[in-house]
């Protein structure tokens, strides 16, 4: 045969042929006398029905490399500014993830979206990673099947051991009958969180009444002007690191304080991997950050929740509570003194410490983490920042922050771990009453680990 194509083809066919026991002689492959116009015919077939197989293949190759859909929750530039919840499938790690084809479900949790204003809830078919909406067809970008509202709340709660002039929130879904996945004890006057709580998904109580679905009076209206006046000054301040550093330097630059490339930063007390499933994303309201070092930030304490969160994934279906909150006001050395930093007048303090208390509710026991947020400590001055004897060696599960090595390096932000009955004769804003049932000594501490 003169055409190389159909050579190619012959050789094919011979390969299939020997694969399935056939004997292959020389001259279907070779340089004998092209084979007779009936094996000719059959090799052509043949190669049509190849070609067709190949096609399929890459069809099938298509179908499987689709990149399905992929919602990434913690990237705010990647979600519509409402998020409404994925109800179809669960969060794995700060993602939601839907093969090809399958069926998405979105809620707006009792509100509506922007594009579908009469809709609360929309069904979509994962396509090439978009959504095409069962009702219209249309294929849409995830950022256009965002929601009118936020689908969680930051709402005033009565919150047990948060007693006035203190101010109770809770972090919940909305709608009726949405269970409350967070709470918050807050000092209005000072813009602060005395205490916050991750709750545990076993324990997670229906909601109680909220201040903002019961009738307001005078004082109820004050409080409720007060609170948005607070969030307003709290998401210009913490939303921006150049306007929180900015703040800063404006403050001391009479001072002449030198900060040596250290910068603010907001942190938060709970993280969002505390949380199950989407609930995470109640971690992003602006009562659960405070003003930290950026080297505190990214260093020791992002290594403690890092840990932290592990534990309750090992810990479960175990109650595990987790308690986050700051103690003190940071003090730079300025001139012959010092000087308490705080981001507006009497408000908005930048904390020296910032702690987490995990608590065994089931064993009784528990143990107090501690972050000095202070990088400009000096070495003479650590051992009265420490006010308690750290037992951070002893701890199994701190896998993270003990493989780094830097938990004793200001720079980082210092960790000392202590017994808990001995960080709340110092830390008064944990209650101590949460604590009551936990032993002295040994018998109280938490520094096993589950896994």
């Amino acid at each position: 045969m003169n055409n190389e194509g159909d050579q190619v083809i012959v050789v094919y066919w011979s390969e299939w042929r020997r694969y399935h026991g056939s004997r292959v002689t020389g001259a279907a492959i070779g340089h004998s006398p092209a084979p007779r116009s009936g094996t000719c015919a059959s090799i052509h077939t043949m190669g049509k029905v190849l070609r067709g197989i190949i096609l399929m293949c890459c069809f099938s190759l298509a179908s499987f490399t689709d990149p399905g859909c992929v919602i990434e929750l913690e990237c705010r530039e990647c979600v519509p500014d409402n998020m409404p919840l994925v109800t179809s499938h669960r969060a794995v790690n700060g993602s939601v993830s839907a093969a090809a084809g399958d069926e998405v479900v979105l809620a707006c949790a009792g509100g509506r979206f922007l594009l579908y204003p009469l809709l609360e809830t929309v069904t979509a078919v994962c396509e090439a990673g978009r959504y095409r909406a069962r009702h219209d067809a249309a294929l849409r970008h995830l950022l256009e099947l965002g929601c009118q509202e936020n689908v969680f709340e930051d709402v005033l709660q009565t919150v047990e051991h948060c007693a006035p002039p203190l101010q109770g929130r809770a972090y919940r879904a909305a709608g009726a009958g949405a269970r409350a996945v967070g709470a918050l004890c807050f000092d209005a006057d000072r813009a602060r969180a005395a205490w916050a709580r991750a709750a545990a998904p076993r324990r997670a109580a229906p909601a109680a009444r909220a201040a903002a679905s019961s009738p307001l009076s005078l004082l109820g209206n004050f409080n409720h002007m007060f609170d948005a006046r607070t969030r307003h000054d709290a998401e210009r301040l913490y939303s921006d690191d150049v306007r929180l550093n900015r703040r800063l330097h404006e403050l001391l630059k009479y001072d002449r304080f030198s900060f040596a490339d250290q910068t603010l930063t907001s942190a938060r007390l709970l993280s969002r991997s505390y949380f199950e499933d989407q609930n995470g994303r109640v971690a992003d309201f602006v009562s659960n950050s405070v003003a930290a070092w950026r080297g505190v930030a990214a260093g020791n304490l992002r290594h403690l929740q890092r840990d932290v969160a592990r534990l309750l994934r090992a810990a479960r279906p175990r109650v595990v509570d987790v308690y986050a909150g700051t103690h003190g006001v940071m003090s730079l050395r300025v001139g012959a003194g010092r000087r308490d930093v705080y981001l507006a007048p009497g408000r908005f303090p930048v904390p020296k410490y910032v702690w987490t208390v995990v608590h065994d509710t089931q064993r009784d026991r528990a143990l107090a983490l501690v972050v000095l947020n202070d990088p400009f400590v000096a070495v003479s001055e650590i051992r009265g920042a420490v006010f308690c004897e750290s037992q951070c060696g002893r701890v199994a599960w701190l896998h993270e922050l003990r493989r780094h090595r830097n938990y004793e390096s200001p720079v980082y932000g210092l960790v000392f771990c202590c017994a808990v009955h001995n960080f709340t004769d110092v830390v008064s804003e944990m209650p101590k009453a949460v604590l009551g049932r936990v032993p002295l000594g040994d018998a109280g501490m938490f520094i096993d680990s589950f896994a």
